[in-house]
C-alpha cells in the first residue's frame, strides 16, 4: 500500500496531505476493514506524524475513517441503514447539482465532460477498473463543480468520501458498462439543455450503484453465515 506514493511538500503541507488522503480513499487504497498505521502514511508521504494525525482528525470527525487503535485508523464498515442514509441523501443533492450545472452549461463543460466520457468507456473497454474509478469521480465532480456551488459540492464531496471504498471493492465489468450507460444519458441530456431528464440519468445512475453494492454486501454475509455454520458442525 501507498508504494507509489510522491514525498509531501512542505509548503501548506497539512492540505496537501489532507487532499493527498482524500484522493487515496476515492481510488480504493484503504480497504474496509483493514487498519492503516499512522507511520506507513507518514512514511509514505515522508513527512511527520503531526500532519496526517491532522488531516486523519479531519477525516474521522466527517465519519469517513474511524479510529483503530491510537495509531491507526480503517475505513468504518456500513450496515445496511447507513448506506440507505447515504443512498437517499446523494439521491437528493446530486441530482439538484445536475439540474443547476445544465443550466450553467458553457461550451468548456460540454467538452469536458464528452472527453471523460470517451476515456471512460476506453477504460470500460480495457477492464482497467482503477482507471475506472478515478475517471467516474472526475466525470461526477465536473457535472457538480459546473452547479457554481460550493456548499453542494463539499457536501457531494464529503459523501463521496464516505461510500467510494466499498463502491471500488465492489464493482463489476458489467456494472462499469451500465454505469457508462447512464453517462451518456446524462451528457445527451445536458447536452439537450433539459436538467430533469438529466438530473434522472444522475439518480439511475447512483441507484444502481447501491443496488449492485447492497448485492455485493448480502452475499457476503451469506457466505460468512455459511462458513461459520460450517465451522459449528
Amino acid at each position: 500500500m501507498f508504494e507509489n506514493e510522491k514525498p509531501i511538500q512542505k509548503d501548506k503541507l497539512n492540505d496537501q496531505v489532507y487532499d493527498r488522503l482524500c484522493s487515496l480513499l476515492r481510488e480504493g487504497e484503504f480497504t474496509p476493514g483493514k487498519p492503516v498505521s499512522v507511520s506507513s502514511i507518514s512514511d509514505a508521504f515522508q513527512v511527520s506524524a503531526m500532519p496526517v494525525r491532522e488531516a486523519l482528525t479531519r477525516l474521522t470527525s466527517n465519519g469517513v475513517l474511524t479510529n483503530v487503535s491510537g495509531r491507526s485508523v480503517g475505513v468504518p464498515a456500513l450496515n445496511f441503514s447507513e448506506l440507505e442514509d447515504l443512498r437517499n441523501v446523494r439521491l437528493e443533492i446530486e441530482p439538484l447539482a445536475t439540474r443547476w450545472a445544465v443550466e450553467k452549461r458553457d461550451e468548456a463543460f460540454l467538452r469536458d465532460i464528452a472527453a471523460l466520457l470517451e476515456k471512460l468507456e476506453l477504460s470500460t473497454n480495457a477492464k482497467d477498473h482503477r482507471q475506472f474509478v478515478k475517471l467516474n469521480y472526475k466525470f461526477h465532480l465536473r457535472i457538480y463543480t459546473q452547479s457554481r456551488s460550493s456548499t453542494l459540492v463539499d457536501m457531494i464531496e464529503t459523501l463521496w468520501l464516505r461510500v467510494s471504498p466499498h463502491l471500488y471493492f465492489a464493482e463489476r465489468d458489467k456494472q462499469f458498462k451500465v454505469s457508462n450507460e447512464h453517462h451518456r444519458r446524462v451528457v445527451d441530456m445536458i447536452r439537450n439543455g433539459d436538467p430533469d431528464r438529466a438530473a434522472e440519468a444522475i439518480r439511475d445512475d447512483l441507484s444502481d450503484a447501491y443496488e449492485m453494492l447492497l448485492r455485493n454486501i448480502s452475499s457476503e454475509l451469506l457466505t460468512h453465515k455459511r462458513n461459520k455454520k460450517q465451522q459449528l458442525t
